[in-house]
């Protein structure tokens, strides 16, 4: 399927995006860090008397993984779709994590850092500027970008950028999800 030419055609962004999110891989290792953090709490945590594991009364925060589980099960049952869509939002998934690749680590990471402080610091109502801000800063630095329609490059580096700052700050995953979908589904 020849993605430059068919982008009227692409399914429904939530289905896309849930898609991409579930795909691309973690780019900070975080599954290893989740594994290290619960070994770290086993050691916080001691048997009592009966037998029962007590704890310092923390609990773990949610992980970026955790929360796009649970963001999945929110938001997939409210999806009516058949197996052409889920194969076609699979498709075009893959074809956005191929153009988010153009991205260097470097870059992405300096625009992650810049647009979670911006998104720290205001209401969610502007996320949206911020997040088109700092995708049109991104597609400045990746001249093999251009090879690519301007509509798919859009969306694979806003995709990009969304993931990568919520897997610094993964607190802000519904919250950003909801301004993606919305933004794409608007256009």
């Amino acid at each position: 399927m020849d993605f430059n030419r068919n982008f009227d055609h692409i399914p429904q962004t939530s289905l896309v995006l849930l898609s991409f999110l579930n795909q691309k891989d973690c780019q900070n290792g975080e599954p290893g860090r989740v594994f290290d953090y619960r070994e770290e709490n086993l050691s916080t945590n001691h048997i009592d008397s009966d037998g029962d594991i007590e704890t310092d009364g923390h609990s773990p925060p949610a992980t970026y993984r955790d929360l796009l589980h649970e963001l999945q099960h929110e938001v997939q049952p409210r999806l009516s779709v058949n197996a052409e869509e889920a194969r076609a939002a699979r498709e075009t998934a893959a074809e956005l994590i191929r153009i988010a690749d153009l991205l260097e680590q470097s870059v992405l990471s300096q625009a992650a850092e810049s647009l979670t402080k911006k998104l720290r610091s205001s209401k969610e109502e502007v996320w949206a500027s911020h997040l088109s801000k700092g995708v049109q800063t991104l597609l400045q630095h990746v001249a093999a970008a251009k090879e690519f329609k301007k509509e798919l490059v859009e969306m694979a580096f806003t995709f990009m950028l969304m993931k990568t700052v919520c897997e610094r700050t993964p607190d802000f995953l519904f919250s950003l999800y909801g301004t993606v979908v919305q933004f794409f589904g608007s256009n």
